[in-house]
């Protein structure tokens, strides 16, 4: 998370992961978890998705 921060600065925005889907998250009552951890678990998640091989 520090790193996005660095690149992008406490008040920027990450280019996959637009700050208006986070707030329709949060008013949802989706997550509770501030927009740049958000971000950072949003990443984790599509690194550890496992994608199907073809049989």
């Amino acid at each position: 998370m520090d790193r996005l921060l660095q690149l992008y600065g406490p008040w920027g925005e990450h280019p996959a992961h637009p700050v208006d889907d986070w707030k329709a998250e949060v008013a949802n009552d989706d997550t509770r978890l501030g927009y740049w951890a958000w971000v950072a678990s949003r990443a984790d998640d599509a690194q550890n998705q496992v994608t199907p091989r073809p049989n």
